[in-house]
C-alpha cells in the first residue's frame, strides 16, 4: 500500500489531500505540531498523525522516514507575522522537507508553492516560464526561496514537482469568502483597482492536479500553475457574495497608489506597537486584488492532462451555500 505524507494536514489544502489520499486507498500520515486541535480527527479517520514542527529537522525525518509520497502542504500563508517565523517555516521547513525526502529516497515530492512566486502585478501573462520576482514582501519572498530549494535539492537527485494555485477557495477556507462577506456586511469594504480580475482554482480542482503531480511520471522535475481558466473580475466576485448575504454590494473606488501608501503605514504603525492582529490593509493584499495578470495554466493539462472538473460557477455556489451555513460572528476568525 502506498504511504503519503501530508504536511500542513490540519489547513485547508492538507485536510483535503488527506481525504483524497484515504479515499484513493493510500495510507496517510500527517506531520502536526504537538496540541493542534484537528490530531483528534485525523486519528478518528486512520491517519498516523507524527506531532511535531516542520522546523525541527528531527520530526521530519520521522515523518517522511517510511513513506512513498510527501505532499507538502504546510506554510505560514499570511499577509502578516514575523519575518523570522516566514523564513523558519517557509525556507527552513522546506529544506528539513527535501533534505528527508533525498536521504530515504522518497518516490515523489509535491509541494504546494503559490501563485504570487511572480510578478502578477505588472505582467500581462504569467506562466511557468515567468521567472521569479521578490518585492519586499514577507510571504511571497520566502516561498520563492522555498521554491529554490526545491530545485536545488531537484539537481540533487530528488523527485519533486512544484504546484504554484492562485486564490484557492471552497467550502471550509477561512482566507477569502468569509472575510470579503464580513467588510462588505459591515460595509467596510472599498475597491481600489477597476474591473481587476482574480484568479481562482476550486479547491477539489486543485487536489485533482495534486494527486497528478504525484502519480503522473510526466510530472517529475517539472511544475505547474493552478488555475480554473474563467475569468471574473474582483468586483463581480464582491456582487455574489453580497447578493448571497442580501448586503449592498462595494461602490467606493480610492486611487491604488493612495491604498497602497496607507497600507505601508498601518504595516508601520502595526510593528511599532508590536501587533500579533494584520493591520486592515497590507501592501501584499493591496497588490494582490488589484492584479490584472492572465496565469496560463494550460502545462498542467498538456503535459498531465488536468481539466477542472467543478465550474467556477458551481464552485462559487457550493462555497457560497457553506457561508451561509456558518454564523457570520465567525466569518472573520481565521
Amino acid at each position: 500500500m502506498t504511504v503519503a505524507l501530508v504536511t500542513g494536514a490540519s489547513g485547508f489544502i492538507g485536510s483535503h489531500l488527506v481525504k483524497r489520499c484515504i479515499h484513493n486507498g493510500y495510507s496517510v500520515k500527517a506531520l502536526v505540531r504537538k496540541g493542534n486541535a484537528s490530531i483528534a480527527g485525523l486519528k478518528r479517520v486512520g491517519v498516523d498523525v507524527v506531532e511535531g514542527d516542520i522546523r525541527q529537522a528531527e520530526a521530519v525525518n520521522r515523518a517522511v522516514n517510511g513513506s512513498d509520497l510527501v505532499f507538502h502542504s504546510a506554510a505560514l500563508t499570511s499577509d502578516w507575522g514575523s519575518l523570522k517565523d516566514f523564513r523558519d517555516i517557509n525556507i527552513g521547513g522546506t529544506r528539513n522537507i527535501c533534505e528527508a525526502v533525498l536521504r530515504y529516497k522518497i518516490k515523489r515530492l509535491v509541494h504546494v508553492s503559490t501563485f504570487e512566486s511572480f510578478d502578477h502585478a505588472r505582467l500581462e501573462r504569467v506562466n511557468e516560464k515567468t521567472p521569479y520576482s521578490t518585492r519586499n514582501q514577507p510571504y511571497p519572498d520566502t516561498k520563492i526561496k522555498g521554491n529554490e530549494v526545491v530545485w536545488e535539492y531537484v539537481a540533487k537527485g530528488m523527485q519533486a514537482s512544484i504546484v504554484y494555485p492562485v486564490w484557492v477557495y471552497g467550502p471550509g477556507d477561512r482566507t477569502l469568502f468569509p472575510l470579503l462577506a464580513d467588510g462588505i456586511r459591515r460595509r467596510q469594504f472599498f475597491y481600489w483597482s477597476h474591473h481587476a480580475p482574480i484568479s481562482m482554482v476550486y479547491i477539489d480542482n486543485l487536489i485533482d492536479l495534486l494527486m497528478l503531480a504525484a502519480e503522473n511520471p510526466g510530472a517529475v522535475g517539472e511544475d505547474f500553475l493552478a488555475y480554473d481558466g474563467d475569468p471574473i473580475t474582483f468586483e463581480a466576485l464582491c456582487e455574489r457574495i453580497a447578493s448571497a448575504i442580501h448586503a449592498p454590494p462595494p461602490s467606493l473606488y480610492l486611487p491604488y497608489n493612495l491604498v497602497y501608501i496607507l497600507s505601508g503605514l498601518m504595516e508601520v504603525l502595526y510593528r511599532m506597537i508590536r501587533s500579533s492582529k494584520r493591520p486592515l490593509l497590507t501592501r501584499q493584499a493591496v497588490t494582490l486584488l488589484a492584479s490584472h495578470a492572465a496565469p496560463d495554466a494550460s502545462k498542467a493539462l498538456q503535459v498531465l492532462g488536468w481539466v477542472p472538473g467543478v465550474s467556477q460557477n458551481e464552485g462559487i455556489n457550493r462555497t457560497l451555500k457553506w457561508l451561509l451555513s456558518v454564523d457570520p460572528s465567525e466569518w472573520k476568525v481565521k
